[in-house]
């Protein structure tokens, strides 16, 4: 496993509840490195995308190439800074040849917490796909990634339950593990409070702690459930959601943020694929 964390911050120096939160994930991986990524260090010069990003003030969109760059060149953990950490990371150790994921709603992909190893394939394929947005499109990541899984993984069923390929190595995990409140607060890895602290200006986040009191967390896993459930019926993804049930794939869907050049392939469900991991590299 590599034993390193990244996160981004840009635009202001680290709030006190952020760094708060930072020292609980060194409290938890004492033996990890953790890299902060921001404005000063950061190198984006291949990616207009991130360029007007950070131009913009638009630091959720700037963190999702940097953290790409970092996981490919370097691996390790990707956490966002409004993520609480409830187990240390040495517990996913039997899957570190894998690139590792949760679910956000039961029908779209998070990214709040990933691991990978460098190089893996999906990250780099992902990470070209932002040479090639569009000027003015901001789509958000999980969108990214869900589209690129449902394009490019003719095994994966968009459904919110456990997936695992040895080919590709990848490791999926239900919302409850990396994303949302489990039942029981001791049964997930993480729990992403979504403080929205990557708004323009950096707003001050809200308490990252999960209350441990067994009724004011059933209430919180409760009412989280709720607005995902309702989340299905809204989301662009919900017919391929309701065919993943059935174990059916849908045909192969166009990023509507991707320039032209990169847009053929998705024409039709029998193009060849742009990236690599289709290729077979």
């Amino acid at each position: 496993m590599v034993r390193k964390v990244h996160y981004c911050w840009f635009g202001s120096s680290l709030p006190p509840q952020v760094a708060e939160n930072i020292a609980d994930w060194q409290r938890l991986n004492p033996e990890f490195e953790f890299c902060e990524w921001n404005d000063k260090n950061s190198d984006i010069t291949d990616y207009p995308y991130a360029q007007q990003a950070l131009a913009e003030r638009r630091w959720s969109f700037l963190s999702d190439v940097v953290r790409l760059q970092k996981l490919y060149e370097q691996g390790g953990f990707y956490l966002d800074t409004d993520v609480e950490l409830i187990k240390p990371f040495r517990l996913l150790e039997h899957e570190s040849d894998c690139l590792i994921m949760g679910y956000i709603q039961n029908c779209a992909l998070g990214t709040a917490v990933i691991y990978s190893p460098p190089a893996h394939p999906v990250i780099g394929d992902v990470l070209e796909e932002y040479k090639h947005i569009r000027s003015g499109c901001w789509p958000v990541n999980n969108r990214v990634f869900t589209h690129y899984f449902i394009n490019n993984l003719p095994d994966f069923l968009l459904n919110g339950q456990r997936w695992k390929s040895d080919k590709h190595k990848i490791s999926i995990y239900p919302k409850e593990y990396f994303e949302k409140p489990a039942w029981q607060r001791e049964q997930g890895f993480s729990i992403h409070h979504c403080s929205g602290s990557w708004t323009k200006s950096n707003s001050q986040p809200t308490n990252f702690t999960t209350r441990k009191l067994t009724a004011s967390y059933r209430i919180t896993w409760l009412t989280r459930q709720l607005r995902s459930f309702r989340r299905i019926f809204s989301s662009e993804y919900r017919d391929v959601y309701f065919n993943a049930l059935l174990l059916r794939r849908r045909k192969t869907l166009r990023p509507d943020w991707l320039d032209e050049a990169r847009r053929v392939a998705f024409r039709s469900p029998k193009s060849a694929s742009p990236v690599s991991l289709q290729a077979g590299k």
